[in-house]
């Protein structure tokens, strides 16, 4: 909830921040992800602030949008780097920016909300 919080940005560029905190990697097509996925900047994915600590055994899917827009699942399988928490929302890949926006960019920052909806039996 707390990724929630705060402005979501976006990766999959290059970034050299993926994997292992110890031994990071390029955030490209074909880095593997905290929860073991492949990432693919094709498919929209987020990673979410999390301890060092945490493991993320199995992705889960949530919906999202931009304030009174229209709800995208997105698939969060991967973590960012802890020193984020409380202060940076989900990182998005960029085919998920593409769904909120209709476009991509590698500056985007903003709030996103949960479909709660989506969420209710």
């Amino acid at each position: 909830m707390l990724a929630i919080e705060s402005p979501a940005t976006t990766y999959g560029y290059g970034e050299p921040f993926c994997g292992d905190i110890g031994n990071p990697k390029p955030c490209l097509k074909g880095a593997i992800t905290a929860s073991g996925e492949v990432f693919d900047p094709e498919i929209p994915t987020a990673a979410v602030p999390a301890p060092t600590g945490f493991k993320l055994s199995k992705p889960i899917n949530i919906w999202v949008r931009l304030p009174d827009q229209t709800c995208v699942k997105v698939r969060i399988n991967d973590k960012s780097n802890p020193r984020w928490i409380a202060d940076r929302g989900l990182d998005l890949s960029p085919k998920a920016v593409e769904l909120l926006t209709g476009e991509r960019t590698k500056h985007f920052k903003q709030k996103i909300e949960l479909c709660i909806d989506n969420f209710l039996p």
